[in-house]
């Protein structure tokens, strides 16, 4: 990944999907994608192909909000609080979990692919074996309503850490919860209040802008990304993005862009030298952020022909893949 050359990074091909495309995760050593969508659907798609032509997987009610493929098992989560375990070949569910009691909002999956996170409204953080589709665990901690006007709390982001011993989440409050996964005793407790507003008299309630989540490749830090929200109507905020030694809860260091910026997915590559953020929502043209995280500096906005919610790197590191509003776009990484 430190070999990639940022100048000559650029869009390759692009789909057309009438949908918002939520999640995506791809095969290893080939160009196919999986991909959750709002139209409660899982387009595959081979884009090496020439003309690459999706099709899909059925099964969800509502918004297909996370996706990994993790061994030979392709497993999506759903606002219809389900995770489904696929059958690629026949294109049909084999295992339908009634996983959580609300909305399902992330999906994720262990280093060696064990074990998966879901995240839920619920306010919990539930582990599962990823064979056999067995609820390994459920971690709590989080607070389930917010302050004073007694709205519900929401879970937005979860991550593993690059050993897997832990797994932590994120909430609308901006609190961060790092639990063993070994045991599922609290590790660590962080506030983000950096992400916060808290405006009682215009909107009733605060609004968190804490989106997304990683662990640093070392696995003593973690990368915390979303809006500076600086005001509850959520029209004036930076994009924000901030390292934290999770262990102390001290920022070590945080990067704020432009103005309505609301980064939604979050990529460190193996050496940390390089991250790539994703904004979502954004008054000024969508981009994808590349931080030179070993100067502390923004690197380069690379203008995204969309909104984007979903991102992925190929195992062979040059090629990325970006989803969002009505798009699937593949960029191609010269050394």
């Amino acid at each position: 990944m430190g070999a990639w050359n940022f100048d000559k990074l650029k869009i390759t091909k692009s789909i057309q999907i009438d949908a918002d495309l939520l999640s995506v995760t791809s095969t290893p050593d080939k160009e196919f994608l999986w991909i959750g969508s709002s139209d409660f659907k899982v387009y595959a798609i081979d884009m090496a192909a020439e003309k690459s032509q999706p099709f899909t997987l059925e099964g969800h009610r509502s918004y297909v909000s996370g996706i990994v493929l993790a061994g030979k098992s392709l497993v999506s989560a759903g606002w219809d609080r389900r995770l489904i375990w696929w059958e690629v070949e026949k294109r049909q569910p084999i295992r339908i979990v009634d996983a959580h009691q609300r909305w399902i909002r992330q999906l994720t999956s262990s280093p060696d692919q064990k074990l998966l996170a879901s995240i839920s409204d619920d306010m919990t953080c539930k582990l599962w074996e990823t064979t056999t589709g067995k609820l390994v665990r459920e971690l709590k901690g989080h607070e389930s309503r917010l302050p004073k006007y007694d709205y519900p709390n929401k879970l937005y982001a979860c991550a593993f850490s690059p050993d897997g011993k832990l797994i932590a989440a994120a909430d609308e409050l901006c609190q961060v919860i790092i639990w063993e996964t070994t045991g599922g005793k609290e590790a660590a407790r962080i506030d983000t209040k950096s992400f916060l507003k808290q405006d009682w008299d215009r909107n009733n309630h605060p609004y968190g802008g804490l989106r997304s989540i990683t662990f640093t490749p070392d696995g003593k830090s973690l990368i915390l990304a979303g809006m500076q929200n600086t005001d509850v109507a959520i029209i004036n905020g930076p994009g924000l993005v901030q390292m934290v030694d999770w262990r102390s809860g001290k920022l070590t260091h945080e990067f704020k862009v432009g103005s309505n910026i609301q980064y939604e997915a979050l990529w460190v590559d193996s050496n940390s030298e390089w991250l790539l953020a994703l904004v979502g929502g954004s008054s000024q043209k969508p981009t994808l952020s590349v931080f030179d995280l070993k100067q502390k500096s923004l690197l380069k906005d690379l203008a995204s022909p969309m909104p984007s919610f979903g991102l992925t790197v190929n195992e062979k590191r040059n090629n990325l893949y970006t989803v969002g509003r009505g798009q699937v776009v593949r960029w191609e990484c010269p050394a």
